[in-house]
């Protein structure tokens, strides 16, 4: 089993390379000032594509930026109104300069959205095809604490990740009922398969229905998602072009405001081709990578801007 496991992770490795920049939104992404084991607090500048997204009434969900227009969270974080801002490069949301030991990082960037993105088949009740999309209204300039994710834009590598048992989330952690923590968080969630012996009904038990396609059950008692957790990137670290990068493979979705159980995530996977059309109708054509006009599936899923 071991020697299996070892061969996935190198086949992995081998595929990130080979295959390179064709099947990532952004070919420079996932890479952090600092990338490090995983701890309750996160380090500085660890996660540098965190977007803490706010509204008028105070903090509103999570997001990853995944290129220089845009970022992505789950489709119910996405207002109807757009009053809402985009902060990147933050850290420890109490504060206006973010130090750890003597050591501090710039001053987190603020962005208004002019332009929202919910799946067409999003559906509130039962939190189906729970993606979307904001567009900021400004370019963003990377630095060492402001950097895009790894985002695939093709499917087909879908049965190797599938064999992955579990993610790292990032997130603001809910601490007490409407308080979230103010340092970023990382937690390392258990991932259901239904294939597998005892798993299938884990969701069904706690929500009264099973996963359905663009889905992902996630959690344990001792590693679970809590519902401030919406919009919040589920990663896993990959090779690529001789560095270690976070590539996103789920969003939080939707979990019980008791933070006990295992939640519900979206399956980026399922939503590659989802994502390359959105940004390649709505991103400016400057910033177009040349790849993202190649091998486009014109069946995909549209969205509905608002």
């Amino acid at each position: 089993m071991s020697s299996y496991i070892i061969g996935m992770a190198v086949l992995g490795c081998l595929w990130l390379r080979v295959q390179g920049f064709r099947l990532l939104l952004e070919e420079d992404c996932g890479v952090a000032h600092r990338i490090s084991h995983r701890s309750v607090d996160a380090k500085l500048m660890e996660h540098p594509w965190m977007a803490y997204l706010e509204t008028p009434k105070g903090y509103h969900c999570s997001g990853t930026l995944v290129n220089h227009w845009f970022v992505l969270t789950a489709a119910h974080c996405v207002p109807d109104d757009l009053q809402i801002t985009v902060r990147l490069g933050d850290y420890n949301t109490g504060t206006k300069l973010d130090c750890v030991n003597h050591r501090c990082q710039e001053a987190h960037q603020e962005y208004d959205v002019d332009m929202g993105f919910r799946h067409k088949s999003y559906n509130a009740d039962n939190q189906t095809n729970d993606i979307g999309m904001l567009r900021l209204g400004r370019r963003v300039k990377y630095s060492r604490q402001i950097r895009p994710i790894c985002i695939f834009v093709s499917n087909r590598w879908e049965p190797l990740i599938e064999k992955f048992t579990w993610f790292t989330a990032t997130i603001w952690r809910e601490t007490a009922p409407n308080a979230t923590s103010k340092v970023l968080q990382t937690i390392d969630i258990e991932r259901h398969h239904p294939q597998k012996p005892n798993n299938a009904d884990v969701c069904l038990e706690i929500y009264g229905r099973n996963t359905t396609y663009g889905q992902m059950c996630a959690g344990s008692k001792m590693s679970h998602l809590c519902r401030s957790d919406s919009g919040a990137p589920q990663t896993r670290k990959m090779w690529h072009n001789g560095l270690d990068r976070m590539v996103q493979l789920g969003i939080a979705s939707w979990a019980k405001g008791k933070c006990e159980d295992s939640g519900i995530l979206t399956d980026l996977l399922s939503y590659a081709s989802w994502i390359k059309r959105v940004v390649r109708q709505h991103g400016p054509s400057a910033d177009m990578d040349p790849h993202m006009t190649e091998g486009f599936d014109e069946t995909a899923e549209f969205y509905n801007p608002i």
